[in-house]
């Protein structure tokens, strides 16, 4: 016997029935966040099922009102274990699958070049309406049944009574109708292969209770999704249905409508990777006073992210190194870095930064002086360091003595911290060199903070541009694995400049940007404009909405940006 053969297969009006129905708004339906993801993937099953059909045969169901009759669910474990197909558990669960199944009377076998799209999108979404509602039927199809009753349309229906079964009329049987019976069993798969068969049996005296509706004559009718609403269905999952609903009607402009079943597959499946962007409703009042917040993930950029990131591994491995990041104004080069920064302190990392000024490059080592003053100012501020502070304090002045002074005066911040007085004047020693005496200050600084706090020291700097060649220098002294601070510590450089705007005639600068002349493995990451995809995926989920709605929004801004 198959596989399948011992599987419980039953329509999905009937599952959905046995389901908890979803309710948002009743504090007391702890489980209807769960109840809502389990539908969402049922619902999302569907749609891929239907796609794969579409894909692997070239046809498409018939567009009708009871496909949810039609369409049988079932269970398949991983674990071998009997699988209770009512289980409410059953689909969160990522050990068991729940599958789907078109039956084959959702299909006429036939080329119908009249089919319509807007029909089987249609047609779907009222099978989504049951599945969010827990079953329940829009009243308007109601209504309209109801209507065509009364003024005896005739609507290409063919019933099947309830008390019908051509095995108990008693004497012969009409060979139509157990020819109608046989298509029945046909279309619910309940053949002598027990591997493509239903868990139904027909017991005396019941017979089948189906009843068929032909594509001639499918009427749609207009659908309001105010009861899923009413429970508190998120409103992107209501604007989904109804849009389905609606676009038969002609009433949805081009970019709204869905235009085919993989479109509705993929809004689905976004919902379900990404529910806080795609699927929850938005926080309107926050949106209203604090307006739309750029900058929160990092998009097209994450093979770029994972280059600086094994880089600065190695350097924790206890190698040297250096990554500088290139590219145009405006490709995104400070935002890379600031996303990297994030990654170094979650992991306990030490991150120092600063930025060198086009109006400064007369001042020598100003973006560094910076970046160690910031650091040292989180020292002071910090609470939960103040016990490492006299400790820190201690070493620094065993390893620098009265050169501490020195440095103190490029990094005021450190003064406090030592507890310095700058008023007093301390005579020169005459030292031949001061710029080679900051240079090892720097390197003992590192060396000591990277001690006492058993972490990697990062330095970065922006604008490399407009670097000075003091600055420069410091940061080849500080990767040298001949320095004082390389050989006890694990140091990481990374900096950011403007492709074309560098001093290439600056033999420091090549010293940085070339491995063979500075001991420490070099890495350059280059960034170019973001791809049209990329772009279109960053407004989609800044603005919360389907890649579909944003399509024409995406493509204004690529065109006129061009990715930058």
């Amino acid at each position: 016997m198959s596989e399948r053969a011992s599987e419980r297969r039953i329509p999905l009006s009937e599952f959905i029935r046995s389901l908890e129905t979803i309710d948002l708004t009743d504090p007391a339906a702890s489980s209807s966040g769960n109840s809502l993801t389990s539908a969402l993937r049922l619902s999302c099953s569907l749609a891929h099922e239907i796609c794969k059909v579409e894909e692997e045969t070239g046809r498409s169901p018939t567009p009708r009102l009871d496909w949810i009759d039609n369409i049988a669910v079932y269970s398949q474990s991983n674990n071998n274990a009997k699988v209770n197909i009512f289980d409410t558990t059953l689909l969160p669960d990522e050990d068991d699958d729940i599958c789907i199944e078109l039956l084959p009377c959702l299909f006429d076998y036939t080329e119908n070049e009249a089919r319509h799209v807007d029909g089987i999108i249609y047609s779907l979404g009222i099978v989504f309406y049951g599945i969010f509602s827990g079953g329940e039927r829009p009243a308007e199809l109601e209504l309209k049944q109801i209507d065509d009753i009364n003024h005896g349309v005739e609507n290409g229906t063919e019933e099947l009574f309830e008390d019908f079964n051509p095995f108990q009329q008693g004497g012969s049987i009409d060979p139509a109708a157990l020819s109608i019976h046989q298509n029945l069993l046909s279309d619910y798969n309940l053949s002598d292969d027990d591997s493509t068969s239903y868990d139904f049996t027909f017991q005396e005296g019941d017979g089948p209770r189906k009843k068929r509706t032909q594509n001639g004559n499918f009427n749609m009718c207009s659908v309001r999704v105010e009861l899923l609403k009413e429970r508190g269905i998120p409103r992107a999952l209501c604007d989904l249905i109804a849009n389905m609903l609606d676009c038969a009607n002609g009433t949805l402009c081009k970019d709204e409508a869905y235009h085919d079943i993989s479109e509705v597959r993929d809004d689905l499946q976004l919902m379900l990777d990404k529910p806080s962007i795609y699927l929850h409703d938005q926080d309107m009042g926050s949106l209203s006073t604090n307006g739309l917040k750029f900058g929160g993930a990092v998009f097209g950029r994450n093979a770029e992210l994972s280059t600086i990131k094994d880089a600065y591994l190695r350097a924790v491995s206890g190698d040297s190194e250096v990554v500088t990041i290139y590219g145009q104004s405006g490709t995104g080069k400070s935002f890379l870095a600031c996303e990297f920064t994030k990654y170094v302190i979650a992991g306990g990392g030490i991150i120092m930064s600063g930025k060198f000024d086009q109006l400064q490059q007369g001042k020598p080592l100003s973006a560094l002086a910076s970046a160690f003053n910031q650091y040292c100012g989180i020292l002071l501020q910090s609470c939960e360091l103040a016990s490492l502070k006299e400790m820190l304090a201690g070493q620094l002045n065993a390893a620098m003595g009265r050169e501490a002074f020195h440095l103190a005066k490029l990094i005021p911040n450190l003064a406090h911290i030592l507890s310095l007085d700058m008023n007093i004047v301390i005579q020169d020693d005459g030292c031949a060199n001061a710029q080679k005496r900051l240079q090892y200050l720097l390197c003992r600084f590192v060396e000591v903070i990277s001690s006492i706090f058993a972490a990697p020291v990062t330095l970065f700097l922006d604008d490399l541009q407009w670097a000075d060649s003091a600055s420069i220098a410091a940061v080849n002294q500080l990767l040298l694995r001949g320095g004082v601070a390389s050989q006890t510590t694990h140091f990481f450089f990374l900096g950011c400049y403007r492709e074309g705007e560098v001093n290439n005639c600056n033999p420091l600068w090549k010293s940085l940007c070339n491995n063979s002349l500075v001991n420490a493995r070099s890495t350059q990451v280059k960034l170019d404009n973001l791809a049209e995809e990329t772009l279109s995926t960053m407004v989609s989920e800044t603005l919360c909405l389907s890649p579909r709605l944003t399509r024409s929004l995406s493509s204004m801004i690529y065109h006129k940006t061009k990715g930058n």
